[in-house]
Formats: C-alpha cells, structure tokens, sequence
C-alpha cells in the first residue's frame, strides 16, 4: 500500500528456505504512514508457484494489515516519494516602498517540511530590481515549510513591482533542501506575476532614486506685479514627494532688491509641484524675479521625501540653465512706492 498507485514487488530471492524475499524500490510519488500490503491476499503467484519440498502449494494468506504477524506491525516503515515542490512566495512585509538599506523578508513556501543544509553552500534566490538584480541568500527556516530570504535594499535597485527574475531564480548553490526523507526539493517557482509568485502576493515598491528638482515656475502670467500682489512660485521635482511641516515649514528665499524675502511653503505635498505663495511688499524690487541661490530652498526643520521616504535633493536649477523661474517667467516685481522728491515751478524768480 504506497497511495494512489500501489506498488508490486516481485520475488527477489530465498526458494529453498522459509524466507522469501521481494525488493522494493520506492518510486516517486509512492507514500505510505507505515508501510503494509494492501490485503490478505497480497501475495500472488503471477503465474509462479510456492510448494514445500513434497510438492504442496503454499497457503499464501497473509496477516490482516496493522495484525500481529504483518509487515505494518512488525516495522514503522514510512515511504515518503512524494517531491517538495514550492507552493507559494510572498514576504513578511506590508505592501508599500522600500529605499535603500530596508528589508524586505522574502518567504518561498514549500509542499512540505524541508530541510537546508549549507556547509557547502548557501542556497540563494534572485529577485529583479533594475540593471543590477540582487542576488538574495537563504535566511533561516530549515525544519519548517517555509523559507526566509531577507533582502536588503541596495542603492540602484529599482523595481515597480517586486519580483524574483525567472522559474529558476531559486538556486541550491552547492547547498541543498531536502524533505525529512531526502528527497530533493523541486525549485521551480510560480512564472513572475504569475499566481502564488512574489507580485502576484505583494505590492512591493523599491525606490532607491533621490527626488530632485527639475524646474522652477510659476501659474502667475508675465506682467508687473505690485504690493499686496501674490504670486505661486512651484518647484517641480522628479516624482511625487511629500512635506512634512511638524517641526517647521520649507522655505525659498526670492531675489527682491535690498531685502531678499523668504516664502514659506504653502501646498502640493503628494505631487510633483510644490508651491511657494510669494506676497509683495513695500520695498521689494527684481525686473524679472528669480530667487537667491541654487540653495534659495532650504527645508527649515521640515522635510520633503519621495513615497519610499528618500531625501529630496533641493539644489535649484541654476539662472539661465533653462529651468530656472526667471528662464521661466518674466515677472517684474514693483514694490517701490512712487514719492515727491521736489517741488518747484517754471514761473521764474521774481
């Protein structure tokens, strides 16, 4: 009795004792608990005979399986040809985005119990993340079903969708992972974004790319602009980055004659565009506003990251590099208040 397809064992050796013998070769796929035959009347002739030495046939019913007398109670036998196959593949962390030096714990499930074993080597899985794939070596989970990969984010990776590379990305790598009976663990995965693969489980974003800032403008149209005026001043960066103003409000200070201004931030936190709300004040002066320095934007206590929480770099667009406000716009900003500076008369003396 060896599962879904029994096994039948032909006579081996032992004609002229009271022992016959029959060799079995466990196949794959054959299981048992405790190995037994199948009945009583297991044991057949298949065309053979069995006779004592005066010529009687041997009676060949045999102990009812699990009886006194079977093979079942004589020995705890367990056949185990059934191959480890692995199930599933996910990771122990909630979906979201990962920057560099995060760690993500990758989980290759398997059909049963296995065991790993790396004197020789370390098994390994390779996940794609951009030009260059990290190469993730097995963690922990020998004696279990489940094995753990921790991949930590390197600076370069990138992915939209975490995901090993091939059906072959799990490698033994001179290691090996067997079942409690040795069988060698079958490492075929799920194909990428497959069911049961690691993106078809989890909505893992690597992003390891700094956000920068790759213009600077404004929704004001070109015109004189005077006091009490606002004008939006918006920094756009590379992708969709959010302000944080617990500890304080980022701030851009504004080229404006005498006495530069400095503008706090004032929304866009979840896009691309953060916008600067500049009001015009008696004394203010540029023919084609711009702002200070190319480090005119400094994050005063607050912060501006990227969704995986990488810092922005805030280095401005250098003037007349193309992209920076007055490449953009042409604003002329007039906060002189007009005053009498003589009195007198074409009337001459007299």
């Amino acid at each position: 009795e060896t599962g879904t397809n029994d096994a039948a064992v032909t006579y081996a050796s032992g004609t002229g004792t009271n022992t016959l013998t029959f060799n079995y070769t466990v196949a794959e796929g054959h299981a048992s608990t405790d190995l037994d035959y199948v009945a009583t009347s297991s044991l057949a002739l298949n065309s053979g005979t069995m006779k004592d030495g005066v010529g009687n046939d041997a009676t060949l019913t045999l102990a009812s399986p699990g009886a006194t007398n079977s093979l079942g109670a004589n020995k705890a036998l367990v056949i185990d040809g059934i191959v480890p196959t692995v199930t599933n593949v996910t990771a122990t962390n909630n979906d979201g985005y990962f920057k560099a030096d995060d760690v993500i714990g990758i989980t290759v499930t398997f059909s049963e119990v296995i065991n790993v074993v790396t004197t020789n080597g370390t098994p390994r899985l390779t996940l794609e993340t951009g030009t260059n794939d990290a190469v993730v070596n097995y963690t922990s989970g020998t004696g279990t079903n489940a094995l753990t990969f921790n991949y930590t984010v390197a600076s370069g990776h990138t992915s939209s969708d975490l995901d090993y590379v091939a059906t072959s990305s799990l490698a033994l790598n001179s290691g090996t992972i067997k079942d409690g009976a040795g069988n060698n663990a079958t490492l075929t995965l799920a194909s990428p974004s497959a069911t049961n693969s690691l993106s078809a489980n989890k909505a893992l974003v690597v992003d390891t790319t700094t956000p920068v800032i790759s213009s600077v403008n404004s929704t004001a149209s070109n015109a004189y602009y005077n006091i009490g005026d606002v004008i939006p001043i918006t920094v756009i960066f590379s992708e969709v980055v959010n302000v944080v103003t617990t500890a304080g409000t980022p701030t851009l200070t504004l080229e404006t004659g005498n006495n530069d201004v400095v503008v706090n931030y004032s929304s866009g936190t979840g896009t691309n565009t953060l916008t600067f709300n500049y009001t015009i004040i008696e004394g203010h002066s540029n023919n084609d506003l711009s702002y200070s320095s190319t480090n005119a934007l400094s994050l005063n206590s607050g912060t501006i990251k990227d969704l995986a929480l990488n810092i922005a770099t805030l280095t401005l667009p250098a003037n007349s590099s193309g992209n920076s406000l007055s490449d953009n716009r042409n604003l002329i900003v007039d906060g002189i208040v007009p005053t009498v500076s003589s009195v007198s008369s074409s009337v001459s003396d007299g």
